[in-house]
């Protein structure tokens, strides 16, 4: 953590485990949390990382809000209701 605390990012991909506009990116792993939280608050710019099988996969410890991300890249598997909701959160998906 230490060492992440130092660096100035541009721009960070983040993948997580589970994504829903109510409970943000979730993952069941604190130690990972820890990490990708630390990336984000250091970065200029967030895309998120998350195919269609991770939208409304909420698990145990959120990492950040959706509105935290700037655009969103996935698959062709997203229901248009959950892109469009996405997109009311603020994300370009």
């Amino acid at each position: 953590m230490r060492t992440l605390g130092m660096f100035l990012i541009d721009v960070s991909f983040l993948a997580t485990n589970g994504v829903s506009v109510e409970h943000g990116l979730t993952t069941p792993d604190l130690a990972e949390a820890e990490d990708k939280r630390a990336m984000c608050q250091r970065a200029r710019r967030r895309v998120l990382l998350a195919d269609s099988s991770k939208i409304g996969n909420d698990t145990f410890c959120r990492f950040a809000e959706v509105r935290d991300f700037d655009v969103m890249v996935t698959d062709t598997g997203m229901e248009a209701e959950a892109a469009g909701d996405f997109a009311e959160a603020g994300l370009r998906v």
